[in-house]
């Protein structure tokens, strides 16, 4: 657990705030570690004892910062139109309204959350945007995908309440009526920035089958154009804090998985699912 050291005085001029008592056992480095695309993600900054996220609610726009106090508790300030719905959800991405991950018994998975005790599953609630940063990251490396992120967030995101200096993630509104072409300047693949226009379009019917089951999600994700098997498991399993997707098509996984468990140098979808 990251902790301040002394207890962090409130900041002034939050429209709305809460508080939480954190387990025993929870990382918060750990769990939020993911939520942040790169070092220079304008729509997250670490910090020792917490962090700055923006986001998009069904109220407004809203930045929120987490801080871990030194007793244990979790204190959150948000700003902006949807400083409360957010705050409402912190426990959701943190994983905090959920016990942690069961994994099947095995000498590396016991070792794994011996290692790493108290990480926690993130849903962001926001099946959109968690498409829009996983299909910037298909098919190139991950300092690629992340600097396409910032791009996108930079031209496409608006300022972010209460703190200009960060910036929203790009609302479906502002791809809907984005230039391809431009999209493409950013440095954006023509299929993946044609993925994200088609996205924009579909955005409506996203937030509406968002609860479905992790089956029924998957076919739906997947009848959109340039979704396909890999994205939609990573965008569930990393931003909505779904455990049943298996990520499939991925370059490198099935063989890390082969080696760690079976010390075989190459491995296929098909074992991972066996």
């Amino acid at each position: 657990m990251v902790c301040a050291d002394p207890i962090r005085p409130p900041p002034t001029g939050a429209d709305a705030q809460a508080s939480w008592p954190l387990p025993d056992r929870f990382d918060f480095g750990e769990s939020t570690r993911l939520l942040r695309a790169g070092r220079n993600d304008p729509t997250v900054i670490r910090e020792a004892d917490g962090l700055w996220r923006t986001g998009h609610t069904e109220q407004g726009p809203s930045t929120v910062r987490l801080v871990i106090q030194t007793n244990g508790r979790l204190d959150a300030y948000a700003w902006g139109d949807g400083s409360q719905a957010v705050l409402d959800t912190v426990p959701a991405w943190l994983g905090l309204d959920r016990p942690e991950p069961v994994l099947p018994p095995h000498p590396v998975t016991d070792r794994l959350l011996q290692k790493h005790p108290g990480v926690r599953l993130n849903d962001t609630g926001n099946l959109f945007e968690a498409l829009v940063n996983i299909v910037l990251q298909q098919q190139i490396t991950w300092n690629e995908a992340a600097c396409n992120w910032r791009r996108l967030c930079e031209v496409y995101g608006e300022p972010a309440p209460g703190r200009p200096d960060m910036r929203l993630s790009p609302a479906p509104r502002e791809l809907r009526r984005a230039d391809l072409d431009r999209i493409m300047r950013l440095g954006i693949r023509r299929q993946q920035a044609m993925t994200l226009k088609e996205l924009a379009q579909a955005s409506s019917g996203l937030n509406a089958c968002r609860t479905l089951p992790t089956a029924a999600l998957e076919e739906r994700l997947q009848s959109l154009r340039g979704i396909g098997p890999w994205t939609t498991s990573m965008a569930l399993g990393m931003r909505l804090g779904r455990p049943e997707p298996l990520v499939r098509g991925d370059v490198h996984l099935p063989h890390v998985v082969s080696w760690t468990f079976e010390r075989q140098p190459r491995g296929r979808d098909a074992r991972l699912e066996s």
